[in-house]
């Protein structure tokens, strides 16, 4: 891709019109990524005047908590997108569409991650993550299934087994969240755990197994 928005190149009308598009759709995700982590920051509460560093870990932890959660997730979502689009060619009025939706999610999960943290709200409030999660979720895996799924959206050096590679483990996150936010708050660990570990087992020794299983009796 071209450098962004560079106006002064010497190119067709619609290629231009393309390369605008995925450009400001980029930095779009982007303004509203960095918007969320620093309404996640601004969400911490410091006591004014702390007798100590402990004291003031101790009175602000909760909400120290809730911003690392609040980042960790976002960023989480942001490499997500920054690796969609490092493989994108163009994009077209649904990945735009799929985006927008995610951004919804996005600059709303400080609120949620706020609101999971409030005293005598966890039980609401943890429902309230998960169901953003969910959507944020949903929204990512459509993006990467639709772009994997589209001729022409993702570039032709990306090949059909690396595009369902990265896109099917990213409807683990929705299906996990969606558990929680149907499972009672009492059962979500024993829930999730086993589905946790079972994911484990499958992305870092099965997947890995059969990868090399396929490369070995190809080269035979």
């Amino acid at each position: 891709m071209a450098e962004i928005e560079s106006l002064a190149s010497e190119e067709p009308l619609a290629k231009h019109v393309q390369r605008h598009r995925t450009d400001r759709l980029i930095m779009l995700s982007d303004g509203i990524f960095a918007i969320a982590t620093t309404l996640a920051a601004l969400e911490i509460r410091l006591p004014e005047h702390p007798a100590s560093l402990q004291a003031m870990l101790a009175d602000s932890g909760q909400s120290l908590v809730a911003y690392a959660l609040s980042f960790l997730v976002t960023a989480i979502f942001w490499i997500a997108n920054r690796e969609l689009f490092a493989r994108v060619h163009r994009t077209d009025n649904i990945l735009t569409g799929l985006s927008l939706g995610l951004l919804c999610g996005i600059a709303i999960l400080p609120a949620a991650v706020h609101v999971f943290y409030q005293p005598g709200g966890l039980a609401v409030g943890f429902k309230f993550y998960c169901l953003v999660m969910v959507v944020c979720g949903l929204m990512n895996s459509a993006m990467w299934i639709y772009a994997s799924a589209r001729p022409g959206v993702m570039r032709d050096e990306v090949t059909r087994a690396e595009r369902w590679r990265r896109a099917l483990p990213t409807l683990i996150m929705p299906a996990m969240f969606f558990i929680c936010l149907i499972v009672d708050k009492t059962h979500v660990v024993w829930v999730i755990a086993p589905v946790a570990l079972s994911v484990f087992v499958l992305r870092r020794i099965v997947a890995p197994r059969l990868s090399a299983s396929k490369t070995v009796d190809s080269a035979a």
